[in-house]
């Protein structure tokens, strides 16, 4: 028997979000991609405005800094991303996207697209677009 929270927004969102990670790290190891999900995501953001400084990483990821340092000593090492020091300063780093770490982003978005369109099967476009605004809105009342 589904209880009330079985039916909420925010398990069934977690659920989903969950479900849509395990999708994609699937797909990530059948191709014999060497990057987590959440590399990926901080890869997608350098994607969209390299030279970002850790924090801001982090705000865009929703990663705290502790989290966002483990995965950027990864990307370094594996050279998707790198690290230089901030010249207005230089306790800050700006963290920016290699020419690899492009090329595997450009690789790994086809996967993700794909495993979205899965997610949405059925569902008309206008269905989707309700549900990210929806999604969006909650998001925007979490974050006040």
């Amino acid at each position: 028997m589904e209880s009330f929270l079985d039916r909420s927004a925010g398990y069934l969102i977690n659920m989903t979000a969950l479900l849509l990670k395990r999708e994609l790290n699937s797909a990530l190891k059948n191709n014999n991609i060497d990057v987590t999900t959440e590399q990926w995501a901080i890869l997608n953001r350098l994607n969209e405005k390299s030279g970002l400084t850790q924090k801001e990483v982090a705000k865009l990821t929703f990663k705290d800094n502790a989290n966002i340092t483990r995965i950027v000593d990864k990307l370094e090492k594996k050279d998707l991303v790198i690290r230089q020091t901030d010249a207005n300063d230089r306790r800050t780093w700006k963290i920016s996207i290699t020419k690899k770490g492009k090329e595997v982003r450009d690789v790994i978005e086809p996967l993700a697209i794909n495993i979205l369109k899965k997610a949405t099967h059925g569902l008309s476009k206008k269905d989707v677009e309700m549900f990210n605004n929806t999604s969006k809105k909650i998001m925007e009342n979490l974050i006040q």
